[in-house]
């Protein structure tokens, strides 16, 4: 989630007195503290995960958690938040790349669904089990789904083409968040990058048309048959 998080995940303090600067020790239960409540939230789900469990799985004791969150919500907030700030980050690092702005959208399409496959945990609280919170989880998933629209148009050079309806961004987002979903619901976060051509065309067809999207559609189908460890010239 961080740099050095997953070193951090697996560290504990040295039992009785230590030297370390309070700092680390801090950040190193935070750290731990986020990444259980994601791999324990999706192993049980939301409402079966207990402030024990996560404690259990974080090594951290119960004083040192109520120092750091409130209760369980405010500790999945905050692991939802570390989560979809590294996901935009990799979506924005795709998208503001070099290139025509069909294979950028593109290739934030591909860094968006490998992300979410690399992590199955992280893709379920991303996806699903932040719903289980309730009232809060419908702000935040607007909140969310408004940052990445905002990301989509604001990337935009003043040469590309407009879009055939005012809301055609909620409606490529949306689309591609609904794939996601049932993937993800379904067991088959790792088969997410197979979409990638799918995906692509939904976004584009109403900025740049019909010849346009599918011919981005086969690139984008050439990307994901040569896998995720192939570079992407084009």
């Amino acid at each position: 989630m961080t740099d050095g998080a997953d070193d951090l995940h697996k560290w504990r303090l040295p039992r009785g007195r230590h030297s370390l600067p309070r700092e680390l020790v801090v950040r190193s239960q935070r750290e731990r503290l986020l990444a259980a409540v994601v791999r324990v939230t999706a192993s049980k789900g939301y409402e079966a995960t207990s402030v024990a469990d996560i404690l259990e799985e974080a090594g951290v004791g119960r004083e040192s958690f109520y120092e750091l969150f409130d209760d369980k919500q405010d500790c999945m907030l905050a692991a939802h938040a570390v989560l979809v700030d590294h996901l935009e980050a990799a979506v924005k690092a795709a998208y503001d790349g070099p290139g025509p702005w069909p294979s950028r959208v593109r290739k934030s399409v591909a860094a968006m669904l490998d992300w979410f496959a690399a992590d199955p945990a992280a893709a379920r609280v991303t996806i699903i089990e932040l719903a289980a919170i309730g009232a809060v989880s419908r702000e935040r998933f607007q909140e969310d789904f408004r940052r990445f629209i905002k990301l989509l148009e604001d990337g935009r050079d003043d040469g590309e083409p407009r879009a055939d309806r005012p809301n055609a961004a909620e409606l490529g987002i949306g689309a591609g968040f609904a794939k996601v979903y049932e993937e993800v619901v379904r067991g088959r976060t790792a088969e997410l990058p197979k979409l990638l051509p799918e995906l692509t065309y939904e976004v584009l067809v109403p900025f740049v048309g019909e010849e346009a999207a599918r011919a981005e559609q086969r690139r984008a189908a050439e990307t994901a048959a040569a896998g995720p460890s192939s570079p992407d010239q084009n």
